[in-house]
């Protein structure tokens, strides 16, 4: 419970810092609410509050710090089960009852323990068992992949100062910002998915003492960033 508290603190500080740039930006928008696209675009790039000035920076770093907070533990889960299937993380809270509700004893018990005893000759009759934890282990690594690269990967893009019919017209090229987008939309119904099978399997993991809403909350948030940035 220390460590679910922790996460979601974390991710309210993060909910915080979004509110403060949302705020931010509007005050900017009213103060600037008579000034013209380039007129404005040039004074905030002097004041140093436009980020696409440099398009060297992160689609978002908003994105960037959530998939950072929500996807690296996803990813550690799910690299264990692909990888070291019935291995206990001591530094995760109830790791060992999320092993055994999963059945991941059943398969794959820790060698030198109690479950391992009793069902070290039965666990080759699970080998279907393993293969569909660890399949499902890896589309989680590869969506988990898919959200660093799609925030940390790569640049925004490029920005060209042209002339048109005698104005000064900007084109913004933000390809790595439309191909985050793109990225950014799918994760989301993959987290939508996520949260709908968490949610479904939350009053039988109560009976095994797992508490998910912690877990709900997370994933819940992520899906709500991803969506805001992915179509927004």
């Amino acid at each position: 419970r220390i460590w679910g508290r922790v996460l979601v603190i974390v991710s309210l500080v993060e909910a915080l810092v979004f509110g403060l740039f949302l705020v931010r930006r509007r005050m900017d928008r009213k103060n600037l609410g008579s000034v013209t696209k380039v007129e404005k675009t040039e004074i905030m790039a002097a004041a140093g509050n436009d980020p696409l000035d440099n398009p060297r920076s992160l689609p978002s770093r908003i994105v960037g710090r959530t998939v950072l907070i929500v996807s690296s533990l996803i990813a550690l889960v799910s690299v264990r089960d692909l990888f070291f299937p019935g291995t206990i993380l001591s530094f995760l809270p109830r790791d060992d009852i999320y092993l055994e509700w999963t059945g991941a004893f059943l398969h794959s018990p820790p060698p030198d323990s109690v479950e391992a005893d009793e069902q070290g000759l039965e666990a080759p009759l699970f080998a279907g068992d393993k293969f569909v934890s660890q399949l499902m282990g890896l589309y989680l690594c590869l969506g988990c992949l898919l959200k660093f690269v799609s925030a940390f990967g790569w640049s925004k893009g490029n920005r060209v100062m042209g002339i048109i019919a005698g104005k000064r017209v900007e084109n913004v090229e933000r390809s790595g910002v439309v191909s985050s987008r793109l990225i950014w939309r799918t994760q989301a119904f993959g987290d939508m998915m996520l949260l709908g099978m968490l949610r479904l399997f939350t009053p039988a993991a109560k009976t095994a003492s797992l508490d998910l809403r912690w877990h709900l909350m997370l994933v819940a948030y992520e899906m709500f960033i991803l969506a805001l940035y992915g179509f927004w």
